[in-house]
């Protein structure tokens, strides 16, 4: 099989629903009135710190405002990027000759999503896989279909990736009586969304982004996974479940306040070194991290420790909120809408995902 470029020539990305402000995060979601009267107190004090300190101003939802029902799926969102990216790069559904989907929550535990988007997109024949992870989901499916294009067996490929948090997050989801604290802080930064890209042997007419390079790495051993839903084979007793809370999601903020901004560091100059990146090539750094307050810590480290105070970073956190994996692509869409590329512009993003402390990154030129 023969070595050879892999672009991005098309990528799509949706947000569902019409921006939920920060002040009405609980009511799309459910006011959780069954918690305990201290719990209660917290969350109120809390609603009234925590916009400042994630840098969520907006959320989407792919929410009914009306009924409170979900009016989106994983694969509805998919389907809608991924026919803008498949538009954008003038490729039809039928001859797409790879699908990679990437993500942690899927509609059903079978059959994969990956066939779930083939079948919404109509297309009768194509190979597929599933990746299952959060945040660094999309670049281990960036990877995996740049390598196949590179290798030669395949033409181009569709990476598609989403996440409907919401899911876990609706007030009706909780055994209210074991929700704790941790949990309920997720419920005012994590949102929906999906996202779209497609690559190609071949450059692109109208978007042409080389894949020059991605990096994976897990960190994690003898770490306990800091993110978290144990809800699956070793916990399937369903009311066991539902009365220890253990389908909630959880994210032990301390350990991430602790370890993320270390990890954060040690991983991004691990990766400059394998892949000889200079910071100072970087057109703009897309900061895959879901809080301002932890964006400020690690972004402002970078340009400390690298001595460039000049190093420009993009995120969409303050109007989507963070929707785990899509993050990246719905800010590289709304990038290249708002701001362009120029031949020779260098896009790079890195992300530590906590769960169990995994890196992942990409280097994109524009040719």
């Amino acid at each position: 099989m023969s070595q050879r470029p892999a672009y991005i020539t098309g990528i799509g990305s949706y947000s569902p629903g019409d921006p939920v402000p920060f002040e009405k995060i609980e009511h799309v979601l459910g006011k959780l009135t069954g918690v305990s009267q201290k719990l209660a107190r917290r969350i109120e004090r809390l609603n009234g710190v925590l916009k400042e300190m994630l840098g969520v101003e907006y959320s989407h939802y792919a929410i009914d405002p009306d009924t409170g029902q979900s009016n989106e799926s994983n694969v509805s969102m998919c389907e809608k990027s991924a026919r803008q990216a498949l538009k954008q790069a003038r490729i039809e559904p039928r001859n797409v000759e790879l699908i990679v989907y990437a993500g942690i929550l899927y509609d059903m535990m079978c059959p994969p999503s990956s066939v779930l988007v083939q079948d919404a997109l109509g297309i009768p024949y194509c190979a597929e896989m599933s990746i299952h992870s959060n945040c660094t989901a999309i670049y281990k499916a960036l990877q995996v279909a740049a390598d196949a294009i590179r290798l030669g067996r395949y033409n181009n490929a569709l990476v598609v990736t989403s996440q409907m948090s919401s899911a876990f997050l609706r007030a009706p989801y909780f055994n209210q009586k074991a929700v704790t604290v941790e949990q309920v802080i997720l419920r005012w930064f994590l949102s929906d969304g999906a996202g779209a890209l497609v690559l190609s042997a071949d450059p692109g007419t109208e978007l042409n982004l080389k894949v020059t390079e991605t990096y994976l790495e897990s960190v994690g051993l003898g770490i306990k996974p800091s993110m978290r839903m144990v809800a699956g084979a070793l916990n399937s007793n369903f009311l066991e479940v539902y009365e220890k809370g253990l389908h909630h999601l959880e994210q032990d903020i301390s350990t991430v306040s602790e370890l993320a901004p270390k990890l954060f560091k040690q991983g991004f100059n691990t990766m400059l070194e394998k892949t000889g990146l200079n910071v100072r090539d970087i057109t703009c750094f897309f900061a895959n991290i879901p809080t301002k307050h932890m964006m400020d810590l690690l972004v402002n480290g970078l340009r400390k420790d690298h001595d460039f105070p000049e190093l420009k970073f993009y995120t969409k956190l303050a109007h989507r909120g963070y929707p785990g994996a899509p993050a990246v692509v719905i800010a590289l869409d709304d990038y290249i809408k708002e701001v362009g590329t120029r031949p020779g512009d260098r896009l790079v993003s890195f992300v530590t995902e906590s769960s169990k402390w995994m890196h992942a990154g990409f280097i994109l030129d524009a040719c």
